[in-house]
């Protein structure tokens, strides 16, 4: 898995989080509210700059809204 791929993974599990409880908080692209992302590689501990958690976080709720079982899903 790539470190872009683990990431959105990561933000992915948080957003379903947050679907099912109100105290767990997702991205707020409207407010800019990002979660911290941080990656753990061979290399070492590495806290993604907001402007990439940004960039991921607005990626993955685009791709929520585009799949088939997104909210846009015929039901």
């Amino acid at each position: 898995m790539s470190r872009r791929e683990a990431a959105l993974a990561a933000l992915q599990a948080l957003y379903d989080a947050a679907d099912d409880d109100s105290a767990t908080g997702g991205p707020d692209l409207t407010r800019r509210i990002y979660p911290i992302v941080s990656v753990i590689t061979e290399d070492g501990f590495e806290r993604l700059a907001e402007t990439e958690t940004e960039e991921l976080s607005r990626a993955m709720v685009e791709q929520r809204h585009t799949r088939p079982e997104g909210p846009n899903a015929e039901v």
